[in-house]
């Protein structure tokens, strides 16, 4: 007949005598106290796994009540139940608590191994330089939001609002990919009153040149620009379709339908993280054929002087502007968007496109939030219209008498 063992009272355990040598009080169920000779008290667990017999600490007496411990023997069981050895469950646990932000964001980066180069220098960069040295060592899991709050002050101190932003987002997609593995259970950014905490990001005012006849002086420089002739395209392209510059620089053939007119780009490209259309003019199609039977053959539509396997970097647009003898004050590479929304904006009563049209085709997220959450439309046929009306408007310019003095 088994031997029947009664449960242990919380006066047992307190009352327990110490004796010359350890010994055990149990309490059934293979879970038992252990009296030291020292007088500490310990929870165990006996358990067979995988025919094996096996113990386990459940923790210590009186930190650890009876209750406590009788209610962590029954979960151990249920994984035993289940087929899971609750002592390498337990490991595996503690490796997953220890592990480093650092080896989190090492396998973060990892996991986007797919990512353009461009994309791997930026965050490998904010890491490296902004991020690791401050939290990376900590496991991911103790990190808090003062942490996070002091990483993001050291980079504002020294006036980098806009890499700041950055470092924080970095951190932010880190914490999330994290909990997705189950290395922490809390995105502690998501507890950053960011307003309130954070300078703003001051808005860039990027120069415009605007007016008729300084515009269409660019626009003849640009063609009439002796360098490469890849560069010359890629200002003759922005200036049509006025995309951010990283846009144009990354474009690639695959992204273009010539039989629809049409330059798909995909989300992980924009700055809004959405696909975005930009229907092409009858002039766009022309650079676009033009430089096809030069970079055709490859990836990008404006490779690289140095590679054809890297895009056009943005500083060697600007550097084409330069040598034309515009200065960083009269023009940079991004402008070319803010000449389009100016003159397009003042258009409207010419070409009778609503602003709402103009937006959409510029990219802008809806500042407001009821507005953008009911706006959905495309206005496809509308900025079909509207980017035909700009290269039409700029090749008006273009082919103006040119201003003499």
């Amino acid at each position: 007949m088994p031997k029947i063992i009664k449960p242990l009272s919380n006066t047992e355990c307190r009352n327990a005598e110490i004796l010359e040598r350890d010994h055990k009080l149990s309490d059934g169920g293979g879970m038992y106290l252990l009296v030291k000779t020292n007088g500490s008290k310990w929870w165990r667990l006996n358990y067979r796994f995988d025919k094996k017999q096996k113990t386990l600490s459940l923790g210590v007496y009186p930190e650890t009540s009876l209750l406590e411990a009788r209610e962590e023997r029954e979960n151990l069981r249920k994984l035993i139940k289940n087929g899971i050895d609750p002592s390498e469950e337990r490991k595996l646990k503690e490796q997953v608590g220890s592990l480093t932000f650092f080896e989190v964001s090492t396998e973060w980066i990892k996991f986007h191994e797919s990512k353009s180069p461009s994309w791997h220098k930026s965050y490998n960069g904010y890491l490296k330089n902004h991020i690791t040295p401050f939290i990376g060592k900590k496991p991911i899991k103790n990190i808090t939001s003062r942490d996070i709050i002091e990483t993001g002050k050291r980079v504002e101190a020294f006036g980098y609002y806009e890499t700041r932003r950055k470092v924080i987002t970095t951190i932010n997609q880190i914490f999330k990919f994290a909990i997705g593995r189950g290395y922490t259970q809390h995105n502690v950014v998501a507890d950053i009153d960011h307003k309130n905490t954070f300078i703003a990001v001051p808005k860039k005012h990027y120069p415009v040149i605007i007016e008729r006849k300084p515009l269409g002086q660019l626009l003849r420089d640009i063609d009439n620009y002796h360098g490469n002739i890849i560069t010359r395209h890629a200002l003759q392209l922005i200036a049509n379709v006025f995309l951010r510059p990283g846009n144009v620089q990354f474009a690639e053939w695959d992204e273009i339908d010539f039989e629809n007119s049409m330059w798909r780009i995909p989300a992980e490209k924009m700055k809004i993280n959405k696909p975005h259309l930009t229907p092409l003019s009858k002039q766009s199609i022309k650079i676009l054929k033009s430089i096809y039977s030069i970079t055709g053959h490859g990836k990008f539509i404006f490779p690289s002087g140095t590679s054809r396997l890297q895009p056009i970097s943005e500083n060697t647009l600007v550097q084409a502007l330069r040598r034309m003898d515009y200065t960083k004050e009269q023009i940079v590479a991004h402008s070319f968007r803010g000449i389009a929304s100016t003159l397009l904006h003042e258009s409207i009563h010419t070409h009778k496109i609503h602003s709402d049209v103009i937006e959409r085709q510029l990219a802008h997220s809806e500042k407001n939030a009821v507005k953008a959450a009911y706006n959905h439309a495309e206005y496809l046929e509308e900025r079909v219209k509207l980017m035909q009306w700009w290269s039409d408007f700029l090749e008006s310019i273009k082919n103006e008498k040119r201003h003499t003095s």
